[in-house]
């Protein structure tokens, strides 16, 4: 029998020579526990996802081996009844892949792109086709043998030359085994397009053309019934509702793109009702977001079918056939609400087997909902796959994504309890150095700013504890997850309230005596590079470093672009107005809560990152405050990347920004 390493081996194609040698120096590597480098925490992956066959009966790992500066891909075939004995691997070939779904019991789509072309055939690919396109993205339909693998838009000879990207599904279509609905690029009528794709012979057949704007679809029973439309700056999003037997689209919302998930209405699955939804939604004078039933019909919501005391829901838990299980939230740790008391013992089950150090995040169930894939992720875990037979009672590893990252090598979190000033009670996160203190400190907060941090892996967090540094992050007001209430108790207080609390919290853990108060930092991106900007600010004999990556510097040129880029009457400006502030009423609050206009003010030295082709907060923005710190006698250092934007940027791009934060903040922190 092989051990869970060994598996992980074998998924990649190793021979079993090679898995043991691997297994000793993965064990011989983590018997010092040196701290990870950073080039080891953004390590492409091995395991690249996992997925549970409908029937529930084999799970599929993909995996991704590289080979001199290529990516051999591959998938392992484990049988569900005893992952460990006999796993079976079907090599795919050179390209970079993305992730992996059954089609049906017999049937496998792999997610893949391909950046480097004409090599494939040599290394024994599945995948024989060339582009001539720079960046392709692609899926694969391969039968568990490796017969008749076709690419899905494959027999399209113009789509596939002209599309770079084909990978975009809507909807797996449960109850029909051998076709998909996709959404691909019109390239005759330049718009998305729905189509149903032949999973065995990749021929895809048009559904339904959108419009210019159209984003995507949500479909039911494999009925489009939702339509999502969005600006061209991708800041604002209208939702249009179709029910069943009607033929037009009827505008429902039309709100700025990141409420989709955070406030307004987002929908997370269907019911057996024809016309009727599930949607997360903050109900009329509520304060949290619930799951409530929504008519297609009447535009109308109904009945709440889920909530959680205290904390937003955010998602959804379906089984194979896409019926409702249970709504997911953040408490800290991923929880669920099930509908099934029961299943509500079996995950406490699987979360007490970490000791409360992980997050089980429930990502597949089979048709019956008696086998489960879970994520397991946590501080010291950047992610594993697990394997749950609910009626066996059996929670077993099938596949590490980054095993040479092991506990020991990485830092601890500890969850504060911290009340501001004006009583306001905060969640805060302490990552803690595997070195005894007291420690450095690297204040780190989020952007959004209605994101949230967690208690979970965090990159930037594991490099900084890494170099013997600690960080700390605050769920401050105005920071999502915890209802409306706290949400609105930031807008307008971007340069007090917000900065207060996390002020608050800087002091409570200063006052504990786990770290130096003579070597404190900040570091953020987007709000949070703003954050890190304003700190620097208030508190000029605190912040020693400062890194601001993407972030505001002055708040009346931020609205002043939002109104440009957006428009007077689009719902992302009218967001900004009431969230940063009106400068035809708040004018003087804020210019006090600019920093570019305060740059006087600050000791520290600034590191300033920011991407040219940022559409969500102007590279202006960096660019006004390395003139007002140069202007008014600062140490400022400017970088700007070339060809990214706000987010999603390329490994190499990552890592130099990460690499030039941490040499930055090491010239007062190591001083």
């Amino acid at each position: 029998m092989l051990s869970r390493r060994a598996v992980l081996a074998a998924a990649m194609g190793l021979p079993l020579s090679s898995i043991l040698l691997e297994v000793e120096e993965a064990q011989a590597a983590t018997t010092t526990a040196t701290p990870p480098t950073i080039d080891e925490m953004l390590k492409t992956p091995l395991v690249r996802g996992a997925s549970l066959s409908p029937d529930g009966q084999t799970i599929a790992m993909l995996a991704g081996r590289e080979v001199d500066g290529k990516t051999v891909a591959s998938v392992t075939f484990l049988n569900a009844a005893d992952p460990a004995n006999n796993p079976r691997t079907l090599k795919i070939g050179v390209f970079d892949i993305d992730g992996i779904a059954w089609a049906n019991d017999g049937r496998l789509l792999i997610w893949w792109r391909s950046k480097s072309h004409g090599e494939n055939t040599a290394t024994g690919s599945l995948l024989e086709t060339r582009f001539d396109t720079p960046d392709v993205r692609r899926i694969l339909a391969v039968n568990t043998d490796g017969g008749d693998a076709v690419v899905l838009f494959g027999e399209n000879a113009r789509k596939v030359s002209e599309n770079y990207d084909l990978s975009y599904v809507i909807d797996m279509l449960r109850d029909d085994p051998r076709n998909i609905l996709m959404a691909a690029w019109d390239v005759d009528w330049s718009v998305l397009a729905l189509y149903s794709v032949d999973v065995y012979t990749g021929v895809a057949t048009l559904i339904e053309r959108g419009v210019a704007s159209t984003y995507g679809w949500f479909t039911q029973n494999g009925t489009p019934v939702l339509r999502y439309d969005v600006n061209g700056r991708g800041t604002v999003l209208t939702i249009y509702a179709r029910a069943p037997g009607a033929k037009a689209w009827t505008q429902v919302r039309k709100i700025r793109k990141s409420d989709w998930k955070n406030l307004d209405f987002d929908v997370l699955a269907g019911t057996p009702e024809p016309g009727v939804l599930l949607v997360s939604a903050v109900p009329e004078g509520g304060d949290m977001r619930v799951l409530r039933r929504f008519d297609l019909r009447t535009l109308q919501f109904g009945e709440t079918v889920a909530q959680s005391p205290g904390r937003d829901l955010d998602g959804a838990f379906l089984d194979d056939k896409g019926n409702f299980l249970g709504a997911r939230y953040v408490d800290d740790r991923v929880s669920y609400q099930f509908l099934d008391p029961k299943t509500t013992a079996h995950h406490k089950a699987m979360t007490s087997f970490f000791g409360g150090e992980a997050n089980v995040e429930l990502i597949e169930a089979s048709k019956d909902g008696q086998r489960y894939l879970a994520l397991v992720s946590g501080p010291r875990m950047p992610g594993s796959y697990f394997f749950y037979d609910k009626q066996a009672k059996r929670f077993e590893p099938i596949g590490d994504r980054s095993p040479w990252l092991t506990e020991d090598r990485l830092a601890k979190m500890d969850i504060l309890d911290v009340a501001a000033r004006d009583g306001t009670k905060l969640r805060a996160y302490l990552t803690k150095p595997n070195k005894p203190g007291p420690w450095p400190l690297v204040v780190m907060p989020h952007g959004g700013p209605e994101a949230r941090d967690a208690y979970d892996f965090d990159t930037y967090g594991q490099v900084f504890a890494a170099r013997g540094w600690a960080v700390l992050q605050v769920n401050f007001r105005g920071s999502g997850g915890y209802g409306a209430a706290f949400a609105e108790a930031g807008r307008k207080h971007w340069g007090d309230l917000m900065q207060e609390d996390v002020e608050d919290a800087v002091a409570q853990v200063i006052a504990g005596g786990s770290v130096r108060a003579d070597r404190v930092a900040i570091c953020g991106a987007s709000y949070g590079g703003y954050a890190a900007l304003m700190g620097a600010v208030r508190k000029p004999d605190l912040y020693k470093s400062v890194v601001a990556i993407a972030g505001d510097a002055d708040l009346i040129e931020s609205i002043a672009f939002s109104k440009a880029e957006d428009g007077a009457d689009s719902p992302a400006y009218a967001y900004w107005l009431r969230t940063i502030g009106d400068p035809a009423v708040d004018r003087q609050m804020m210019m006090r809560a600019s920093p570019a206009l305060r740059a006087a003010e600050i000791k520290a030295p600034v590191l300033l990152v920011h991407g040219l082709k940022d559409t969500i907060v102007s590279a202006k923005q960096s660019k006004i405050m390395a003139a007002a710190l140069r202007k008014a006698g600062k140490s400022v250092e400017h970088v700007e990347l070339r060809d990214s934007g706000h987010r999603g940027w390329e490994p190499e791009v990552y890592k130099s920004v990460l690499t030039k934060a941490v040499e930055h903040l090491s010239r007062t922190l190591d001083a």
